[in-house]
């Protein structure tokens, strides 16, 4: 179960390191791709990269936004392999579009990692929980 908050500092060439906490679940490959969020990126444990393939796959095609939503997640997609210190290469384009510069943020989201800027994620963390569960009528 991928949980947790982890900071990393990106290096010159690209490369951060993956927490030690998500590297059993992620195994040595998996899927790297933008996130649905502007400015985040996410990672897939190939597992679950099939099972949110699947789910693209029923989206109907002949609608427009349906193919900028697969063209969103597959062009953006790679795969990622983890060298033997347990580091990934986050490509440039996705570096600029998550504008990841130093401090990067790893976030544990149950079945997948998000990755986000330390900037970035300050702007999207929530104080008042309960008020977006009662927009969403959940009761935990």
């Amino acid at each position: 179960m991928l949980i947790g908050k982890y900071t990393n500092t990106l290096d010159q060439k690209g490369r951060v390191f993956v927490p030690a906490a998500f590297r059993s679940d992620l195994e040595n490959r998996f899927v790297l791709t933008r996130g649905s969020e502007e400015k985040s990126l996410y990672i897939y444990p190939m597992d679950e990269w099939k099972k949110f393939v699947e789910k693209l796959q029923q989206l109907p095609t002949s609608k427009k936004d349906s193919r900028m939503i697969i063209r969103h997640f597959c062009a953006n997609a790679t795969n990622c392999d983890m060298d033997s210190q347990g580091r990934i290469l986050i490509p440039a384009e996705l570096r600029e579009k998550a504008e990841l510069k130093k401090d990067v943020v790893f976030i544990g989201m149950v079945n997948r990692i998000e990755i986000w800027s330390a900037e970035n994620i300050q702007e999207t963390e929530v104080e008042d929980i309960g008020e977006l569960l009662e927009s969403l009528d959940i009761d935990f």
